[in-house]
């Protein structure tokens, strides 16, 4: 797979995220990552995985925490029964023979959409977030085909699962021979292989030490 920039989306179970590396930066220094800027926070650059569906059950309106303050807007109007809402379905894939393409999935109120469906246009909406932000980063023509894709999945997940997340990408608009699926736990391990070493001195191991056993005798 041959490409210019690599993006990596996070689809979680409570909360999900996106970062990117450009090749030529991830050959100096492969920690050179762009992660998504998530409002006014320095805490995490992730967002709740939700989603706000238009009423034609075809069109995403919304993800993360733009999809939670509309859809408060919504309830106070009493007007929720004319959207789809749905939050942390993830998990709904960790089942024995994975979700198939006839399963569907109840929002908030009980209304039922494809299950695909909701998580195509999950994964279309980062991966157009993802591609407006490369865009303005860019500078001349952009060829979206110069983007090779990773999808995070769980150790746990059979087959049926990994290949159910593979099609809603794909489905999504994520070309099929850019797209990777990557182990979350190996994705880790990747990452942590390229964080730099310190090596402790005596007295840094001494104080720090010292430190946690002064903690520890003032704890109740």
């Amino acid at each position: 797979m041959s490409s210019i920039v690599v993006v990596a989306i996070d689809f979680g179970t409570t909360y999900s995220g996106w970062a990117f590396s450009y090749k030529s930066d991830y050959e100096r220094d492969p920690l050179h990552i762009t992660a998504k800027a998530v409002r006014n926070s320095c805490i995490s650059h992730k967002v709740p995985t939700c989603i706000l569906i238009n009423a034609d059950g075809t069109t995403p309106h919304s993800f993360g925490y733009d999809a939670e303050d509309k859809y408060v807007e919504i309830c106070e109007k009493r007007e929720q029964h004319q959207w789809f809402f749905f939050k942390r379905f993830k998990m709904m894939l960790f089942k024995e023979k994975g979700m198939t393409r006839r399963d569907t999935l109840e929002d908030e109120t009980g209304k039922k959409l494809p299950a695909m469906t909701v998580f195509s246009l999950s994964i279309e909406y980062l991966r157009k977030e993802i591609v407006d932000t490369l865009s303005n980063q860019i500078v001349g023509i952009f060829n979206a085909s110069e983007i090779g894709w990773v999808l995070t999945v769980p150790a746990i997940w059979n087959d049926a699962a990994k290949q159910f997340m593979r099609e809603a990408a794909q489905q999504a608009g994520i070309p099929g021979k850019n797209l990777r699926l990557c182990l979350e736990p190996e994705a880790a391990s990747i990452y942590c292989r390229n964080l730099p070493v310190k090596k402790n001195t005596k007295q840094e191991v001494e104080s720090i030490f010292s430190v946690f056993i002064r903690n520890k005798v003032s704890c109740p």
